[in-house]
């Protein structure tokens, strides 16, 4: 009995590598696998069909097997065997199935007696395996409770490994539930522990399972270390320098070189993910750097691996990058040696995904634009081939009876003919592949699906069912919401791709076929395009930092104040489009800037904002700028904006934007009628969106405040930023004016001592002068201590409070000496992200430094105004704005450089 643990235990660590599963397994140390009795032969047989993902195969023999187990009343067998059967089930798509053999399991074990360490750790793995599962289904916090069971039972079974992958298992559950302090804590303390154990192919897999995690986090960069945590390169290659050091003894086996390949696979993603985001900055040095660096790692994979789905992977990989990189001549070498090896892989889950995965790389290439009409490259994607690959796909997919590998395989031959116009088949592959994924209930596949059939019904003009199947699509993507990076933790880096054009094709179908249209379907169709793009914003904010951090209040957009007006600009391919809302109830309207391209209005955005960030520059190319963008976001609304709202003759004094793209990296208040700046006329807001940041009045107390701020921080210089010469003026100046005041200055300006004064003490405001940066990366997104940054991650233990019984929430976050990245399109993110991080109700910050004394004084006018309750806090810094275009005559205050950077996030009153 004891040698069949031991064997299922290694097995469950074979199958979770195979599959990428973040999890590490429940493991004890290896050992020679003993001879087999037939009912043992079972297992492995099961075992062998599962790490040749043939899963239904799998499935029959393991029952088998089970069944043996119970006549013979074998009840630990039993219960290892129905674990293996849970797993087998949950990639089949039946989540029912895995979750009652779960139970059945704990109901066996409850009828054990003799409860010894070998029932303990068995125990523990049923856990673990029952954790995993609800994890996967979305269900944290009943995963972490089962993770942490489990790992009690493995302390007192003294079983280390099973100890290490519970509290691996516990990190990622933690960082589901948005408690990031504590996933870096256990993490950090899990690769303590493995780092002490001696080499060992267990140690190898937990190392290589948390260097993914680190992967997924986007902790990539070993150059800014976070704590004493190492990024995920550095410790892939600690798992890979172990694996190859126990290969030089002469302990390797297939299965341990296969696993350097799978190492050598994730390094190689690691790499990708940096190319991505150093594209997204257009820093094309960098992306050529790291796609060398990823090709080189996929490379050795291939060499290395004895396995041949994992060669055929790297080779996969290799050959994404050859098309994506025109590296035609290298492509054409690399397609045989994938079509001779995917003809050779035996029928399984993993040889219908490496068909797909190369059909779908064949499908980009033939229609990027320069491949169209190029004979070298209709050689290598061809129409026939294409279907070819598709079609062994499906039939492997239904001979293995694999009904989500056959969905899969069926939606991406509906893309194909999507996108080779052939309407009637494309139509017919995808609804078969919504009606599988749709029947095995994976969310995952089953939003593409939907979306899917919304383009092709929309080229054919049938806009209301193409209008339902994206709503459907939709609906799908918010409930999923935390879950997409749990079901694909790449999903971060393909989101302008995969998530984002939901979205904004949906908004794009209800905003472009309203003329016909009733008045009452017209506005429901705004009131939805409304809904959807404040989707988007939270949806954006979740792949910032690459969870659900953000927790949506529902919000009655008819209850704001009757002074408030709101706008959302939306950027859509060809169009600028734009929808106010006004007080009363459902009071919608929007405006459509036709022939409007989205690379027109960006230009325009990047003219304003890099004019705006010089002093020098001369005020009527900023007007020139800001009339522009005036006249189509503004322009269209003057008389509703302007007219009475109702018989105390009331008018707007407020509005607040919730900006799309570009958008969000100017201040709005800049914009110019021809005559007059948009803050001479209204106080301005902005907000990621009104679910996240709603609106509430600010309490009538005093302002008591926390300051905190450095001049010339050892920080500062290195990251090669100049000192702060006025922040002891302004620190100074505002404590003046703040009822009780406490200061952080310079030395004492420590991440440490900020969080100790905002847990011990009571404070409604905090202000932090200090360099910051704001950008599309998280990990960029940071502000400067005296030491070190404190990056955006940190924010939620650094401003929120522990008890909220006994202090106050922080009413207002000042960041007054921050800056959008240059060059970073949506480094606005940033700042919505520090202001959702901090989960202050306002955030006042500035889109670029103003080093200057202009700044100080700014900021005391500005708390001058704060000490006012009879105004809202846009109408504060409203005035203030007002006071420096036309109180400071012996200045050049009054040029937007100096009063245009500070904008108001989150609630404005």
């Amino acid at each position: 009995m004891k040698h069949f643990i031991k064997f299922i235990l290694v097995a469950t660590l074979g199958l979770i590598l195979c599959l990428s599963i973040n999890f590490l397994p429940e493991v004890t140390a290896v050992e020679q696998i003993p001879s087999y009795s037939e009912i043992l032969t079972l297992v492995q047989r099961g075992k062998q069909f599962y790490d040749a993902q043939m899963f239904s195969d799998a499935l029959k023999v393991l029952q088998q097997a089970e069944k043996i187990y119970e006549i013979e009343g074998n009840i630990l067998a039993q219960v290892q065997t129905l674990n293996l059967i849970s797993l087998v089930y949950q990639q089949l798509g039946s989540t029912d199935s895995a979750e009652a053999a779960i139970n059945t399991s704990l109901s066996l074990l409850d009828k054990v007696q003799i409860q010894d360490s070998q029932f303990k750790g068995v125990r523990a793995q049923v856990l673990n395996r029952r954790g995993r599962l609800q994890w996967a289904m979305g269900n944290a916090q009943s995963a972490l409770d089962n993770f942490q069971s489990a790992e009690l039972l493995y302390i007192e079974a003294k079983d280390k490994e099973g100890i290490i992958g519970s509290q691996i298992n516990q990190a990622q559950a933690l960082q589901s539930l948005g408690f990031y302090r504590r996933s870096y804590k256990l993490l950090n303390s899990v690769k303590k522990e493995l780092r002490s154990q001696p080499d060992s192919r267990v140690k190898v897999a937990g190392l290589h399972n948390l260097g993914n995690i680190l992967r997924q986090r986007g902790d990539l960069d070993c150059s800014q270390k976070k704590d004493d945590l190492d990024c995920s390169q550095e410790i892939l290659s600690e798992s890979l320098a172990i694996a190859q050091r126990l290969n030089y003894r002469g302990q390797s086996s297939p299965q341990q070189l296969s696993q350097q390949g799978n190492i050598l696979l994730s390094l190689g993603n690691a790499k990708l993910v940096e190319a991505a985001r150093a594209k997204n900055l257009k820093n094309v040095k960098e992306e050529k750097k790291y796609i060398q660096s990823a090709l080189n790692y996929y490379q050795n994979a291939a060499l290395t691996a004895t396995s041949s789905i994992t060669k055929i992977q790297a080779w996969l990989n290799q050959l994404s990058i050859f098309l994506e990189t025109l590296q035609l001549k290298s492509a054409q070498t690399l397609l045989p040696k994938i079509y001779n090896l995917l003809n050779q892989l035996p029928v399984s889950r993993a040889s219908v995904y490496a068909h797909v995965n190369l059909a779908d790389n064949l499908i980009k290439f033939s229609n990027k634009e320069w491949a169209i009409g190029n004979k070298q490259d209709k050689q290598i994607a061809n129409y026939q081939n294409i279907t070819q690959i598709l079609d062994n796909a499906v039939n492997q997919a239904q001979n293995l009876n694999d009904k989500r590998a056959e969905s899969y395989a069926l939606g991406t031959l509906g893309k194909f003919y999507e996108k080779s116009q052939q309407w009637n088949q494309a139509k017919t592959s995808t609804q078969s592949a919504l009606m599988i994924s749709q029947t095995i209930m994976a969310s995952d596949m089953t939003y593409q699906w939907n979306w899917q059939m919304g383009r092709i019904l929309q080229t054919q003009d049938d806009i209301p069912k193409a209008i339902n199947y994206y709503s459907h699509a939709f609906d799908i993507l918010k409930e999923l919401r935390g879950d997409l990076v749990s079901l694909n933790p790449e999903v971060q880096f393909s989101f302008r791709e995969k998530v984002e054009p939901v979205y904004r094709e949906l908004v794009d179908l209800l905003l472009r076929y309203t003329e016909s249209d009733t008045e009452k379907i017209e506005k429901e169709k705004l009131i939805k395009a409304r809904e959807v793009i404040e989707a988007l914003q939270l949806a954006e904010l979740d792949n910032f930092f690459g969870d659900a951090c953000a927790k949506p209040e529902p919000v009655n957009i008819d209850n704001l104040d009757s002074n408030t007006a709101v706008l959302y600009p939306i950027i859509l391919k060809n169009r600028l489009e734009v929808i106010v809302k006004l007080p009363g109830v459902d009071d919608l309207s929007h405006f459509t800037n036709q022939n409007l391209p989205i690379n027109q209005v960006d230009e325009i955005v990047t003219e304003l904002r890099q004019s705006l960030r010089k002093s020098s520059t001369p005020l009527n190319k900023i007007k020139t700028s800001s009339k522009q963008l005036y006249d189509w976001l503004i322009k269209p609304f003057e008389a509703e904006l302007e007219k009475s709202i109702d018989r105390n003759q009331s008018q707007i004094k407020t509005l607040v934007f919730v900006l799309d793209g570009s958008l969000q990296n100017i201040p709005v208040s800049v914009l110019y009628d021809g005559e007059n700046y948009l803050i001479e006329r209204y106080a301005i807001s902005v907000t990621p969106g009104l679910q996240l940041l709603a609106p509430k009045p600010l309490l009538n107390k005093q302002l008591n405040g926390l300051i905190a701020g450095a001049t010339n921080a050892p920080s500062f210089e290195k990251n090669g930023l100049s000192p702060l010469e006025n922040v002891d003026d302004e620190l100074l100046g505002i404590s003046k004016q703040v009822n009780r005041v406490q200061k952080l200055e310079n030395k004492d300006f420590l991440q440490e001592n900020l969080q100790k004064k905002i847990e011990k003490l009571k404070f409604n405001v905090l202000h932090i002068a200090t360099h910051g940066k704001f950008s599309s990366n998280p990990e960029n997104t940071f502000i400067l201590d005296w030491n070190k940054p404190i990056k955006v991650k940190d924010f939620d233990t650094l401003v929120r409070v522990k008890d909220q019984n006994i202090i106050s929430p922080i009413e207002l976050l000042v960041l007054s000496a921050c800056e959008t990245a240059t060059g970073d399109k949506r480094a606005a993110l940033g700042l919505a992200g520090i202001a959702i991080r901090a989960g202050a109700r306002s955030t006042l910050a500035s889109l670029w430094q103003v080093n200057d004394a202009s700044t100080a004084e700014f900021m005391i006018k500005l708390y001058q105004q704060f000490d006012n309750s009879q105004i809202s806090k846009a109408e504060a810094l409203r005035n203030v704005q007002l006071a420096f275009l036309k109180e400071y005559p012996d200045t050049d205050y009054n040029r937007p450089y100096y009063w245009a950077p500070f904008i108001l996030v989150g609630n404005w009153l």
